[in-house]
Order: structure tokens, then C-alpha cells, then sequence
């Protein structure tokens, strides 16, 4: 999600009207023969998505945008034979990122904003999905808690009951329940955060940024950029309780985090350093174990500043994928998505690849259901770009250009 210099140039954008509103989308440039069939070496026999979900930002993108036509909201696009179509464009403010419901019933949105009628909070909505058409209707919008600003990452409950929310702006997490009928009910829990990092412009304060469930559904690991820290906290009757947290290097800015399949390996991104770190990771007790490995998501001799971004794991468990973007750097990789292969026996990576080309300060990475492709987001080049993975080695090839989104954040499969 966040690399905001600050939050103060985060300004009200009024609820757009309705509950959602039909839109065109960007010429689509259609996925060719480019197209892989299934391999043998897929990680899963997962279904194949039928619709895409895009978020975006619709104002004030931290980085910048293309420059071309702002975002109107949320983009639902039909996916059919790697082709992809639109189908609806959903008014929204800043819905950056995006969840859906264990049941694929209800998809879940943060309104990435600081101030919501007239008071300092950010919001998350709540949309019903049209089985057939993959069409959403708003079901609700809930304020977030008091000062509970620029929420960046959101998770569901693996058991459909709960929203969770980090506030990078707020310094906090938040816990919304979710209704039998999707609805989104007021803030249940609020768990707020104390701290700072040697950053003086982004690390003044706490700033929580990403939430994930662990595969037990009672823990919930969540990187906290402001002040170093990976923690732990459990969920239990709407509110978080914390379990453990753990100090990561300091200036690193923990962003993103993955779990391997195992449950035994953690991988955390900083944004601020661009480094992967592997931590050991008990399922039983929901601790963070050592730190394993420490590696850089760029390669040797690269000059300019640092901005990791986006991390996701393969299905297999196998490989490892990272984003960088570029700031203020000339060097050729500055945009460019690290791979990396995991070793079975201790989780440590070992760097495969770094691709760069199409990409565009490359904010967000989806891994398809199956493994067998990497979807990235190109924030300032409106585009989302489909790679396929070797199952054999990991590495990324054949790059196809799926579709043109103003200012693409976030994508979700249904």
C-alpha cells in the first residue's frame, strides 16, 4: 500500500454517490496466444477465477500516477480464457486495497482517506458479488476508529466473522465483524501501537501496514513500518490481543509479509531498505522465531533510493516474488520484480531473477489461484501485466498486457 511522506496532504473526498456506478474502462489489450495452458508442475488444482477485482486510488496517489485519467473507483473485469473484459466500474474513495470473503459472496475495500463527514477517520466498505455476473452492490460503508486515518491493509477472518484493518495514519489495527448478510458492523476492537524508527520523515510514529491471517484463523501477524516491528496478536471475540512482537532491523520499515504454506518460515519485506527477511515461525504458539536470513530485493551495485514494495508467495511454497519502485534512482532495475527459490529444509532464498520490463513503478503483485502466473501493477503506467511462471525453475517469462486501470493497486481474484 502506503508510501506516504506524510499524511497531512490526504484530503476529504465525499462518498462518490450510490452504490456503485456503471463505467468504461481503458482500451483492453487482449491475452493472445501468449496464453500457457495448465502445467503438471501447477502448485494447485485451484479453479480458475472467473472475475478480476482492481482497486486503486482515485486521488492524491502516494508516488504519482501515469498521468493520464484519474481512477473512478473499483474495476470488475470478466476473466475468461486468459481474456479479460469489463464488466463494472464502482464509485469508491481510494479503495486501495481489497478482500474477499472466504465464501466469495462479499468483497471488502478500505477507503485509503483522512477525513469521512467531517471527522479524522478513514472508512471500509462492504459489496455484495453477483454470483453470475460478478457485478457488486454496495451493502455498507463503517467508519473506521477516531483518528483511525489512511487505513492501508485489510484481512478477513478465515471464518467470514471479522475485518481487520491496519491504519498506517491512525497507528493502529481495528476489528470490524462481518454480518450473516456481508454487512459490516461498528469498530469492535482497536489495538493502538506506540513507537518510532531512525527515519525522521517516515518512521516518526507507528504505522501498521499490512494484516494476515496465519492458517489457524486466531492469529494475526501485521508489519508495522513506523516502528520496526513484526507482531503478533490473537482474535478473539472482536478484539486483538497482542502475542508477541518482534524487532525487525532498524530503518528497514517492515511493509509486506508472507507465510510460507508450512506455517514454519515468515518473509517480511522493508520498503525502506529493500530487504526480504526470513523468520522462523511456530504455528503452535503463533511466535516469531529467529531471523534466519537477511537479503537484498536488488541487485549488487544498485544506486539510487529504496522502495520495496509488494511481497507474495507461490502456492507451492517453492518461490518468492518482491517488487521494487522506482524513486530517485536512474538505475535500469529501480522498477523491477525480485524471484527468489525457497529451500525446502530452512526457508532461505536464494535469488532467481530480477524482471523489468513493462513495469512501471510495479506497487502490488497477485500470484493466480493455480501458480501458474504473476500478475503486477504498474501504479504509474495504468497497466496490469501477466508473467508466467516456470514450474520448474520459477523464473518469469512471457509477459502479456491483460488490461489498462487508472492507477492499479490492488487485484483480487473471485
Amino acid at each position: 500500500m502506503t508510501d506516504h511522506s506524510g499524511q497531512k496532504r490526504r484530503t476529504v473526498m465525499q462518498w462518490l454517490g450510490g452504490a456503485s456506478a456503471a463505467g468504461a474502462l481503458a482500451p483492453l489489450l487482449p491475452a493472445h496466444a501468449q496464453q500457457a495452458p495448465a502445467t503438471a508442475g501447477a502448485a494447485t488444482a485451484a479453479p480458475a477465477p472467473r472475475f478480476a477485482y482492481l482497486g486503486t486510488y482515485t486521488f492524491d496517489a502516494p508516488g504519482g500516477t501515469a498521468g493520464g485519467p484519474a481512477s473512478k473507483g473499483i474495476y470488475v473485469l470478466a476473466v475468461q480464457d486468459g481474456s479479460w473484459t469489463p464488466v463494472q466500474t464502482v464509485a469508491s474513495a481510494n479503495p486501495s486495497f481489497l478482500a474477499v470473503h472466504p465464501s466469495q459472496r462479499f468483497l471488502y475495500a478500505i477507503n485509503e482517506i483522512d477525513t469521512y463527514e467531517g471527522l479524522p477517520t478513514g472508512t471500509a466498505e462492504a459489496y455484495a458479488i453477483d454470483e453470475r455476473s460478478g457485478r457488486l452492490t454496495l451493502v455498507n460503508r463503517q467508519p473506521l476508529s477516531l483518528s483511525g486515518v489512511i487505513p492501508a491493509h485489510l484481512a478477513v477472518s478465515p471464518d467470514g466473522r471479522a475485518l481487520v484493518v491496519a491504519l498506517y495514519g491512525g497507528g493502529a489495527y481495528n476489528v470490524l465483524p462481518i454480518e450473516a448478510d456481508g454487512k459490516l458492523g461498528k469498530v469492535s476492537g482497536i489495538e493502538k501501537e506506540t513507537g518510532s524508527g531512525p527515519d525522521a520523515e517516515r518512521q516518526e510514529s507507528p504505522h501498521p501496514h499490512m494484516v494476515q491471517f496465519d492458517a489457524s484463523g486466531r492469529r494475526v501477524l501485521a508489519t508495522d513500518l513506523g516502528s520496526d516491528r513484526v507482531n503478533v496478536f490473537t482474535l478473539a471475540d472482536g478484539k486483538l490481543a497482542p502475542v508477541g512482537r518482534t524487532a525487525a532491523q532498524a530503518g528497514s520499515g517492515p511493509r509486506h509479509l508472507a507465510l510460507h504454506p508450512s506455517q514454519r518460515h515468515l518473509y517480511v519485506v522493508g520498503e525502506l531498505d529493500a530487504s526480504v527477511t526470513c523468520y522462523g515461525y511456530d504455528a503452535a504458539s503463533g511466535a516469531v522465531g529467529e531471523q534466519r536470513q537477511r537479503v537484498s530485493t536488488l541487485p549488487d551495485g544498485y544506486t539510487g533510493q529504496k522502495s520495496a514494495a509488494a511481497l507474495v508467495m507461490h502456492p507451492s511454497g517453492q518461490f518468492l516474488y518482491a517488487s521494487n519502485r522506482r524513486l530517485k534512482s536512474d538505475h535500469p532495475l529501480a522498477d523491477s520484480i525480485a524471484a527468489f527459490r525457497i529451500d525446502a529444509t530452512n526457508g532461505n532464498l536464494t535469488p532467481l531473477q530480477h524482471w523489468s520490463d513493462g513495469l512501471r513503478f510495479p506497487r502490488a503483485l497477485t500470484v493466480a489461484p493455480d501458480g501458474g502466473h504473476l500478475y503486477a501493477l504498474s501504479q504509474k503506467g495504468d497497466t496490469i501485466l501477466r508473467l508466467r511462471i516456470d514450474p520448474a525453475t520459477g523464473r518469469l517469462d512471457q509477459p502479456v498486457q491483460v488490461a489498462q486501470v487508472p492507477t492499479p493497486v490492488c487485484l483480487v481474484f473471485a
